[in-house]
């Protein structure tokens, strides 16, 4: 008789005494446990460095460079993001309460806030869109400096003959 809990020509079992949504919820807490951390680090390199760039953004761009580096393997930080992203509507309840908390100045000011929310989203929109045109137009340059020289090291390779 064979249990679904041994793994298939490998003989061990995948139940590790824990039910399978604790080891979730424990995979998961590590895994938001070691992004926090990494946040913390940042923060204290910005912090002993003397940057004014937000540990947020320096965190950020390491993790990145990890991830694009494969130092750092994707799985070991995707359930905790998941989850953070799931559960993002969170974030936004002090947003909520400021409004709730200080309505007086919403009403009289709530325009001119809503106007530079608007601007500001359109700006970086516009910004967004010019860097990535110039990205793919760089894209598209350096294949095309790429194809000529492979055509020309072909050529040159076939006039040797």
């Amino acid at each position: 008789m064979t249990s679904d809990k041994w793994v298939a020509g490998e003989g061990r079992s995948t139940d590790k005494g824990l039910p399978r949504q604790a080891r979730q919820a424990a995979r998961t807490l590590w895994q938001v446990a070691l992004l926090c951390a990494i946040w913390l680090v940042a923060e204290a390199l910005r912090s002993h460095m003397g940057w004014r760039i937000p540990a947020g953004l320096i965190g950020f761009a390491a993790l990145a460079l990890g991830l694009f580096s494969r130092a750092v393997p994707g799985r070991w930080l995707a359930q905790g993001t998941r989850w953070l992203l799931s559960d993002m509507l969170l974030f936004f309840i002090p947003a909520m309460l400021v409004i709730i908390n200080y309505g007086d100045l919403v009403r009289s000011q709530g325009l001119r806030i809503v106007l530079v929310i608007v601007l500001s989203t359109a700006c970086v929109m516009v910004a967004t869109a010019l860097v990535v045109d110039a990205v793919y137009r760089l894209e598209l340059h350096l294949a095309q400096r790429k194809r000529r020289q492979e055509r020309g090291a072909k050529a040159a390779a076939g006039g040797v003959r």
